[in-house]
């Protein structure tokens, strides 16, 4: 069996009993049996080669073979910081952001924003970040926050010590001509936990004047991909590719 399944569980004896959506696709979608060696992964980063020893309706139970730690990801930590478009174009985004390796991603809310954030809706998108971290092999599940507005991002992120864009297409730096992904020696001596790499990503409206000039003043570095105005799906798919390469 190739594919492969998350848990959020803790192994027992070197045991793990699934009782949830991965329990349903082995057992109704894949017709997983007795025997089946099954490749489980957690949000830590770890890759476990499973056998299935037991199977009931609604739940089956696999045993630990191997262990393993892929390192999948990108050399730069990536966070993307923007407005979530509407119905299948944001499914779209957050499958796209987890294939191309960003580490995290948080909602924005603006003024202009189009779709609104609730509890509901991060729990559609963390099911989805799960289902395509399971197709494209990915070692970390992308993190996902709360929504947040562009002053608590501001706040959150020091534009001096990390590499801080703002994706903008009107009197701003050409992608090509800027540092984006590239001076990761500008983002040296800080912590650990530190992100190298953030793009503020606007709505379909686009930023108003007044949040360029605040992220501006902030020390973020206004970036342009183009002439061509993108959509925020497909913009948040170029600052991911422009921010880094895998390890």
């Amino acid at each position: 069996m190739s594919d492969r399944f998350f848990t959020d569980s803790t192994f027992v004896d070197d045991q793990i009993t699934l009782a949830d959506d991965q329990a349903h696709h082995l057992i109704n979608v894949m017709r997983a049996k007795l025997g089946d060696e099954v490749v489980l992964f957690d949000r830590l980063g770890n890759e476990y080669q499973t056998q299935i020893v037991d199977v009931a309706k609604k739940r089956l139970t696999v045993k630990r073979i191997a262990t393993a730690r892929p390192e999948r990801k990108l050399a730069t930590n990536v966070t993307i910081v923007a407005a979530l478009p509407k119905g299948d174009r944001q499914k779209f985004m957050i499958e796209k952001m987890v294939e191309l390796g960003v580490a995290k991603f948080i909602p924005l809310t603006t003024p202009r924003s189009v779709a609104q954030v609730n509890a509901k809706v991060l729990s559609r998108i963390t099911k989805q970040i799960i289902e395509a971290t399971k197709q494209c092999r990915r070692s970390y599940l992308m993190e996902v926050s709360e929504a947040k507005t562009i002053s608590e991002v501001l706040a959150e992120f020091d534009a001096a010590k990390l590499q801080c864009f703002i994706a903008h297409p009107y009197d701003a730096q050409p992608i090509e001509h800027s540092s984006a992904g590239v001076d990761r020696q500008a983002c040296s001596g800080k912590s650990a936990q530190a992100t190298d790499c953030v793009w503020l990503i606007g709505p379909e409206g686009g930023f108003a004047d007044e949040e360029v000039a605040q992220a501006i003043s902030a020390g973020w570095q206004a970036i342009s991909f183009g002439e061509i105005i993108l959509r925020v799906e497909t913009a948040a798919m170029v600052a991911a590719m422009a921010s880094g390469k895998s390890s």
